[in-house]
Formats: structure tokens, sequence, C-alpha cells
């Protein structure tokens, strides 16, 4: 019999090793503890759901610079004090879970370098497409943000 050998291009393995540990840390933070964020979808990339920024999980909102991602449906950023911003989680090249990097105020895809400010533009690609932005109301009361499309 013949052997057959594939090799893996660089971009493939990191690809791979990327859902590998999304994987992973989605499955934990699910076992960890049930969501309490309230999401009602109505379409694709509608969402309408409502955040306690005392609720451990959000508190880091609480602090510029800081973000957090809400069931895998929503990046949300502190930008300034009490001010955020909210957009689709996921790079539109290929997927991949995106971060928010204070120091550029921007997104950031680790896998493929593609770039968005905070209105979902493309500052650089590979992806082409924009992010998703939602809309954001502060209710500083009840210490909670709503996102809805």
């Amino acid at each position: 019999m013949e052997a057959i050998s594939k090799t893996m291009n660089r971009q493939e393995f990191f690809r791979l090793l990327g859902i590998g540990v999304g994987a992973m840390t989605v499955a934990n933070s699910l076992s960890a503890c049930e969501s309490k964020a309230e999401v009602t979808p109505v379409g694709s990339d509608a969402i309408d759901l409502t955040i306690q920024l005392d609720d451990v999980r959000y508190s880091d909102l609480l602090k510029k610079g800081y973000y957090v991602v809400v069931d895998n449906r929503v990046i949300v950023a502190s930008i300034e004090p009490n001010q955020y911003v909210a957009v689709s989680p996921k790079c539109t090249h290929e997927g991949t879970t995106l971060v928010y990097k204070a120091s550029s105020n921007s997104f950031y895809c680790a896998l493929d370098g593609s770039r968005y400010d905070i209105t979902g533009k493309v500052l650089n690609g590979p992806a082409t497409q924009p992010l998703t932005v939602y809309k954001i109301s502060n209710d500083q009361k009840s210490n909670s943000l709503r996102i809805f499309s």
C-alpha cells in the first residue's frame, strides 16, 4: 500500500487551532453557567438582548477599553466611560471571533488580520464585507445595556 501524505499550510493550521480552542472555550462557558442575557432573535442578524453591567460576566464593560462577547451573537466594547459599541462578533472573511483593540479603537481578526472600525467598516482585509452594527440603549439607573437591531 502506498502511504498518503498531506501537508498542512500555516493558515490552515492556525484556523484549525483557533476552531479547537474556540470550541473548548464555548463548551466551558456553556457548562459553567447559564446566560442571563435575554435574546429575542427576529432574523439572522437581528437581536434584542439586555445585559446587566453588575453581572460579573459583563462588569468589565464598566472600564474603558474592555469588551465582552455575549452569547456568541454580539461583541460589546466600552469605548469611553458610559459609551459602548456593539457589532457582530465574527470576521466577515472566515467567521473567526473578533477582539476589540482599545489602542486602535478597532475590532481585529487574529486569524487573517482583518480590521474593522467601530462603525463596522473594513479598515484592512482580506475581509471585504462590513460588520453589522447594533444600537445600544444605556440605562444607568438599572445599570443595564439593551442591544438591539
